[in-house]
């Protein structure tokens, strides 16, 4: 059940790397990979549905749903409602968005230290490599 646990936390990584490189590079294509973000992060219910059901320990399962929340948030504040929250910042999304998140990509992170410390270290760097990104992404004037 590991191997589940750490495959799905370096593709929603491997995912979000993609999407933010395609916001800054290949903008035609960010939509789609938005699209894709938000879908495998929200395979995380699924994940997490199966880890629980194995009896996994609480620590596999919640990074999971984290993820699964933060695509539903995200999802709907960004792709189905299309709320302009970002620009100028609406506090009301932003700080759910901003925590689940946060707590989604530490919640996947800390276990892995126990769990396959070589996966630690990948995600870790995969982790500092989307957070770049992603903060070059909205800091040079993009609107999204």
């Amino acid at each position: 059940m590991a191997v589940v646990f750490v495959g799905y936390g370096l593709a929603v990584q491997a995912v979000l790397i993609a999407f933010f490189a395609a916001r800054r590079w290949a903008p035609a294509r960010a939509d789609g990979l938005g699209w894709l973000s938000y879908g495998c992060a929200g395979s995380g219910l699924l994940v997490a549905v199966w880890l629980v059901w194995a009896d996994q320990p609480m620590r596999l399962w919640v990074g999971p749903l984290l993820w699964a929340a933060w695509a539903g948030l995200g999802g709907t504040v960004d792709l189905w409602r299309a709320v302009p929250w970002r620009h100028p910042i609406r506090v009301a999304v932003f700080v759910p968005y901003v925590v689940l998140y946060f707590f989604a990509q530490m919640f996947m992170w800390w276990p892995l230290w126990d769990v396959a410390f070589t996966a630690w270290l990948v995600y870790a760097l995969l982790f500092v490599a989307n957070t770049a990104m992603n903060f070059s992404g909205h800091s040079g004037g993009e609107q999204t």
